[in-house]
C-alpha cells in the first residue's frame, strides 16, 4: 500500500492555488498557473478551480476504476474539467489559451512498478538502487520560462528595481504570449480542459520495492533545490514528519522575503504557492 507522510500546502495569495491528493496507491500534487486575462468564472481564482475539480475528478476516478490506465484517467479528468467549465463559465474566453491550467505530477503504484507522471514543471523525487535521490520530470515549459527568466534579467540590469508590480508589467506581454503556447504542439502541455494533453505526457517507471520513498512538489516548493540551492532532492526525499515541512518551509519563506532576493534569485513571482507529497510503498503482507 501506498503510505501518506506528509500532504501540506501552503498559500501565497488570498487563494491557494496548489492542491495536494491522493487515493488508493496514487498520489499528486496539482499547481494551478496564475490567470493572465479575465477570469471566465464567478470564482476566487480560475487556477484554483481548476485545482480543485481536477483533484475531485482524480479522486473520484480512481475510486471507481483503481486500475484505469493513466492516460485514460488524464484524458477523462480533463475532458470533464471542460465539461465542468463551460457549465460554470460567465465570461467569455479570447482563446483556448485562457482557459485555466495547472502542472501536475503523480506517482502510482501498479503491477510492481512505480509510474511517475508530470506535465510542465511539478517534479517528483525518488531514488534508483545504487544511486542518489534525483528529480523525476521534463516540460518544453522549461525552456520558455528561462527565456522569461532571461528578459527578467535584462529590464533589471538596465532599468534596475522596478518593484514586482513594474516588473510583472513590462513582462506581461511575453508571458501572454507563452500562454499562448499551451496544449499545442509547438508549445508545452498542461493539465487543464484540453483532453488532447493526455497523450504527452512526461512518464518513467521503475521496479518498486517495499520501504521505497517518492516526493512530490510543485514548483514553489522545488525552489529551495532548483532556484535557492539550499535543500537537495535527498533532503525532500528524507522529510517523514509534518515537522519536516515546517522546518524548510520557512527558509523558502524567507528567502523570498529577503532584500533584493529578486535580483539574486531572478524569478516572476517573488513569492509562490508551495506543495508537498512524501509518501512510501509498503508490500502486502
Amino acid at each position: 500500500m501506498l503510505r501518506i507522510e506528509i500532504a501540506a500546502s501552503d498559500g501565497q495569495g488570498e487563494v491557494n492555488e496548489d492542491r495536494v491528493g491522493h487515493q488508493g496507491d496514487a498520489a499528486w500534487v496539482i499547481d494551478g498557473a496564475t490567470g493572465l486575462g479575465t477570469a471566465l468564472l464567478d470564482a476566487p481564482s480560475d487556477a484554483a478551480w481548476l485545482a480543485g475539480t481536477a483533484n475531485d475528478f482524480l479522486m473520484q476516478i480512481l475510486a471507481e476504476q483503481p486500475d484505469i490506465p493513466t492516460v485514460e484517467l488524464l484524458r477523462s479528468v480533463m475532458v470533464r474539467c471542460g465539461e465542468a467549465l463551460a457549465r460554470a463559465q460567465v465570461s467569455p474566453a479570447a482563446g483556448a489559451h485562457e482557459h485555466p491550467s495547472a502542472a501536475f505530477a503523480m506517482v502510482r503504484i501498479l503491477d510492481g512498478m512505480a509510474e511517475f507522471t508530470t506535465l510542465a514543471d511539478c517534479r517528483i523525487v525518488a531514488s534508483e538502487p545504487g544511486r542518489e535521490p534525483r528529480l523525476f520530470g521534463s516540460s518544453a515549459l522549461d525552456a520558455i520560462e528561462a527565456r522569461t527568466i532571461a528578459a527578467m534579467k535584462a529590464i533589471l540590469a538596465e532599468n534596475g528595481d522596478l518593484g514586482p508590480d513594474a516588473l510583472k508589467a513590462r513582462l506581461l506581454p511575453g508571458l501572454r504570449e507563452n500562454r499562448r503556447l499551451m496544449n499545442r504542439e509547438e508549445g508545452y502541455w498542461v493539465l487543464g480542459t484540453e483532453p488532447a494533453a493526455a497523450d504527452h505526457l512526461w512518464q518513467w517507471r521503475m521496479p518498486v520495492r517495499s520501504g521505497q520513498r517518492f516526493a512530490i512538489a510543485s514548483d514553489g516548493f522545488l525552489r529551495l533545490v532548483e532556484l535557492f540551492g539550499v535543500a537537495t532532492p535527498a533532503d525532500l526525499l528524507s522529510m517523514s514528519e509534518p515537522e519536516g515541512w515546517t522546518h524548510w518551509l520557512k527558509p523558502l519563506r524567507d528567502l523570498e522575503g529577503e532584500f533584493e532576493s529578486l535580483h539574486r534569485f531572478p524569478r516572476v513571482k517573488p513569492r509562490d504557492d508551495a506543495s508537498l507529497v512524501v509518501c512510501s510503498w509498503e508490500n502486502a503482507r
